[in-house]
């Protein structure tokens, strides 16, 4: 019976849960963020917390392209003042984009009003 789970298990070429491209924002998984699609992005606006255990996002904020294997790219959003990026946090925002969606043009900012603002551009991908 041991072979049969064997065959089984090789036939595995990919993990079902590992999406091509993620976005990952420095807020609890269950905050509320607004999602808007255009014909050329995407946009994402959520308040940010003053002063979390993930990041301080109350200033200026980066775009942190990382490639986790081929083809798995991640944007992480944090703050300047934050943690390392190699931290692992299990209840952080995410959401699966598209290909069409260009990881290397995304920006985020911190508006007056307290809001995180991050736009993922869509085009042609360069494969």
């Amino acid at each position: 019976m041991a072979s049969q789970y064997e065959d089984a298990s090789k036939k595995l070429r990919r993990l079902p849960h590992v999406f091509a491209r993620v976005l990952e924002l420095p807020i609890h998984s269950s905050a509320d963020v607004s999602v808007e699609e255009t014909s050329d992005s995407f946009r994402f606006t959520a308040a940010t917390p003053a002063n979390t255990d993930h990041t301080n996002i109350a200033g200026d904020v980066r775009v942190h392209t990382i490639k986790i294997f081929p083809g798995v790219t991640k944007i992480v959003i944090r703050g300047v003042c934050s943690p390392l990026l190699d931290e692992l946090k299990f209840d952080l925002w995410r959401f699966r984009l598209p290909a069409s969606t260009r990881l290397d043009m995304a920006s985020a900012r911190c508006s007056s009003g307290g809001k995180l603002v991050v736009t993922v551009p869509k085009g042609l991908d360069e494969k």
